[in-house]
């Protein structure tokens, strides 16, 4: 009997630490020293609220909701327009409420902007979405503006822990995110894309964005 106990004992142990090893299931203490509970360091420039409020003064944009509400899983409202032409660090762009502000699911956003391409890291935390499964998340991707409020992304990387995303799963999640921002673009009134590149530590971009932005309270286990 000692022994099976003995056997039953290692084998949890060894299958709480191929959990915590991979990443997409966080286990107390284990995750945290095998650094699963955070999203990877993109080495970006770091967030710079000041730099967004600057640049949001000159822009004269205007925000109507309490700061808390401005999260990526809230619905947005926009109106008004604003012309924008220019080259956006990224350290003003990640300066944004949205990056600041955890959503159900989503915490520790991470961008980096390289020629053509950008990388991305968070923390996804599926359980509001029905699944047990929650840990660092990375991806890169190319984007391509194919109309006015609308553009393609073309994932290259994607992987969930340190378990890399099997190339048909990763084609379906790129499906989901471009259906997603199809739907999503559509509905930003003001917003007029021309030109958009992504350049070292920076975004170009020319065209129009709204003036003003209103957020609601982010409603758990949904997507705007």
């Amino acid at each position: 009997m000692k022994k099976l106990l003995g056997l039953v004992l290692v084998l949890a142990i060894v299958a709480v630490g191929a959990a915590a090893w991979s990443g997409v299931v966080q286990v107390p203490v284990v995750s945290h020293a095998l650094g699963m509970d955070h999203a990877r360091d993109l080495g970006a420039a770091p967030a710079d609220a000041t730099a967004y409020a600057a640049w949001s003064k000159q822009l004269g944009l205007a925000f109507s909701s309490p700061d808390a509400n401005y999260t990526f899983a809230s619905k947005h409202t926009f109106a008004g327009t604003v012309k924008l032409d220019g080259t956006v660090p990224e350290g003003t762009l990640t300066g944004m409420r949205e990056f600041g502000n955890p959503a159900p699911g989503i915490s520790d956003v991470h961008v980096r902007f390289h020629a053509g391409s950008m990388e991305t890291s968070a923390i996804v935390d599926l359980a509001p979405y029905g699944y047990p499964l929650s840990g660092p998340v990375y991806a890169r991707a190319a984007v391509t503006v194919t109309g006015p409020r609308t553009v393609s992304v073309s994932v290259s990387s994607l992987t969930f822990g340190n378990i890399t995303v099997p190339s048909d799963i990763a084609a379906k999640a790129q499906d989901a995110i471009n259906s997603y921002l199809a739907t999503r673009l559509a509905t930003i009134d003001g917003l007029s894309i021309k030109h958009l590149a992504f350049v070292d530590g920076a975004v170009d971009f020319t065209g129009t964005v709204p003036k003003s932005y209103g957020a609601d309270i982010p409603a758990k286990g949904t997507l705007p």
